[in-house]
């Protein structure tokens, strides 16, 4: 028989989230993947191995003005639908170029062309409009950095309302278990949803403040105020330069940018404002003051350079979601719930796994809670995403609430525990249910400047 017994338990720390990392570029055709299936990329290259070829014309006719066009094999689009298309490698070259397309049959679609191109000498290939971005958007978002790797999801040959119909299932089951099974937190949209009326109300199901779904999304000067009225916490909407190359989708750079956030307390997350931006056209600024001014004012976000700073780079203007709030704004308070969740659960479960520190409901065990949660806002505190010093309070919530309404916790991240008699005396049947709602955080979010005003005073007393 041992004189020593030794019991062994094990404590161990959570694995990070790695939610606030994970995006995906939708795609509607572009690619080879099963609708609903996404694929990870890890470079520039990955994307050719997934891209879906264009279809093979067999027959390209112009009569009265339209231009009816039959494939090689069926197209997969509902009869009926309007799908923006590109024509290419045909001849005469006249019958080339990008336009909207309305589906006949199977194999059938017509799109307007006033002038007769002449017979059709080779049919050349047709491909939707949709289908070439996910290549644009894969070929500006690597141009960014390869140091985050990306999702493509691929919704299928469908039409906006369709694809848009699509998605939103995806999302619901996706965030259907909460953020700890929630595959991706922020979302490349295609250009083509802009004006789509059921896109503002997918992306309407989703502004609540806990809510861990970001869009990304390319509207125009024409478009913009639809969405800017809206004022959606959750939507990065941007317009592009006139005259951008035929590889570029611009909102892919701020996309990969907001991925590539990697909080640390040696790598701190900078604001969004004002990012260099790589790859990507800026926005001519002569001719244009007005318009920028106002898509600024109204939280439109566009690319533009850092000359003002001597700098030849390209930088984001100015980085905000449409309710006003910088991207690192609604970027630490996702990172909060995320963390605070995570911390607390591990706590709860590594306290019911040792016979050596076990966690129970009591004020010992409150206080213990409340600490794990400081030690959470600390390490958000080092890595730039709130403003101030941790503080742990013990009050009853009415007083903790005035105490915040007098000004007492300004600049300070605050955790309050209400204390366990005092709680259980509020709540008298929560104890026996193990139920605790007496946690409670007040934090700000860390900003960047974004707005200097220097005044400067001219004297001639030189010798005052």
């Amino acid at each position: 028989m041992s004189i020593v017994n030794i019991n062994v338990s094990v404590t161990d720390p959570p694995r990070p989230s790695a939610l606030l990392k994970s995006g995906a570029m939708v795609s509607t055709g572009g690619t080879t993947l099963a609708p609903g299936g996404y694929q990870l990329l890890t470079s520039a290259e990955d994307i050719n191995a997934i891209l879906a070829p264009a279809k093979a014309i067999s027959s390209l006719a112009w009569a009265t003005g339209i231009v009816t066009v039959t494939l090689v094999e069926a197209h997969g689009w509902p009869e009926g639908d309007n799908v923006p298309i590109i024509v290419a490698g045909s001849t005469p070259a006249g019958y080339n170029g990008a336009f909207t397309s309305t589906v006949t049959g199977d194999k059938t679609l017509t799109y307007a062309l006033s002038v007769d191109p002449g017979t059709a000498t080779t049919t050349g290939t047709v491909s939707s409009v949709a289908a070439g971005e996910i290549q644009q958007m894969s070929a500006t978002y690597w141009a960014q950095g390869s140091g985050r790797a990306v999702y493509v999801l691929e919704l299928g040959e469908l039409s906006v309302p369709a694809a848009v119909k699509t998605l939103g299932t995806f999302i619901s089951e996706d965030t259907s278990l909460g953020n700890t099974y929630q595959k991706f937190f922020s979302y490349l949209t295609p250009r083509e949803w802009d004006t789509e009326s059921t896109f503002r109300a997918l992306v309407n199901n989703y502004t609540s403040a806990g809510s861990l779904v970001k869009f990304f999304v390319t509207t125009t000067t024409a478009t913009w105020e639809a969405w800017a009225s809206e004022k959606y916490p959750n939507v990065f909407a941007g317009v592009e330069a006139p005259g951008i190359s035929a590889t570029e989708f611009s909102m892919a750079a701020p996309f990969q940018s907001a991925l590539s956030n990697d909080p640390g307390s040696s790598n701190m997350t900078p604001p969004m404002a004002w990012r260099f931006m790589y790859g990507v056209t800026a926005y001519p600024a002569a001719g244009n003051g007005a318009l920028l001014k106002t898509l600024q004012a109204n939280n439109i976000n566009y690319i533009g350079t850092a000359a003002e700073g001597g700098l030849s780079n390209k930088m984001l203007v100015a980085g905000h979601m449409l309710d006003g709030n910088p991207f690192n704004y609604w970027y630490a308070v996702a990172w909060c719930a995320i963390n605070l969740e995570l911390d607390i659960a591990n706590e709860i479960i590594n306290g019911s796994n040792t016979s050596v520190n076990p966690l129970y409901y009591n004020q010992q065990g409150i206080d213990r809670l409340q600490r794990r949660a400081l030690k959470t806002l600390r390490s958000g505190i080092s890595y730039g995403l709130i403003l101030g010093q941790a503080l742990g309070e013990s009050m009853i919530q009415s007083d903790f609430n005035n105490a915040y309404n007098k000004g007492q916790f300004a600049g300070s991240a605050v955790i309050n525990a209400v204390p366990f008699a005092s709680y259980t005396s509020l709540n008298p049947s929560d104890y026996a249910q193990g139920k605790y709602g007496g946690l409670s955080t007040v934090l700000t979010p860390s900003r960047g400047f974004e707005s200097i005003t220097f005044n400067v005073n001219v004297t001639n007393f030189a010798g005052a």
